[in-house]
């Protein structure tokens, strides 16, 4: 993975992170923010985690780099895929691809019960996903229906794990 970092006249709080047009807020954790955002040339949709550093104690800075190297080293269609780093002083920037159906917590409660086809496909992907953790000696460690993103919103979508937060 390329590691970037800004340009002169970009802005951070503004609408712009490196390459890309910065949009809605779509999540946020204790120790970050994630944001919709758009590269301004591909016009490629992408999740911009925006995680402060100063916020972190030294136990939190060795998750947040295990995460970074779990997330360059795993390429599997059912685990998040991180595209680039971005860092600027004080907050590191995580560009993961952009999964615009949301968490399994929030479709099961927009849809109630999930119909057993598709559950059934959630799980296969769930243990695809975690069976390519296992080969490289990767245990999660936060599983739950909030950390398992959906790439898109119709019968299609296919599971993510993410959240590397708690991995080993």
């Amino acid at each position: 993975m390329a590691q970037s970092s800004m340009k002169n006249g970009d802005r951070v709080g503004g609408r712009v992170i490196g390459d890309y047009l910065v949009g809605k807020q779509i999540g946020s954790g204790s120790f970050s923010v994630v944001w919709h955002a758009r590269h301004r040339v591909h016009g490629t949709e992408v999740a911009i985690k925006e995680i402060s550093i100063s916020r972190l104690n030294k136990k939190l800075q060795e998750s947040l780099m295990s995460e970074i190297f779990i997330l360059k080293q795993i390429v599997h269609p059912n685990i998040i895929r991180l595209h680039d780093i971005i860092e600027v002083p004080g907050k590191i920037h995580l560009v993961l691809e952009y999964c615009s159906g949301g968490d399994l917590f929030m479709h099961i409660q927009r849809h109630g019960r999930v119909p057993e086809g598709t559950a059934k496909q959630f799980m296969q992907q769930l243990a695809s996903g975690l069976k390519v953790l296992r080969e490289n000696n990767i245990i999660h460690r936060d599983l739950k229906p909030q950390n398992l993103l959906l790439s898109t919103n119709d019968n299609n979508s296919i599971l993510k794990i993410a959240d590397f937060g708690f991995a080993r």
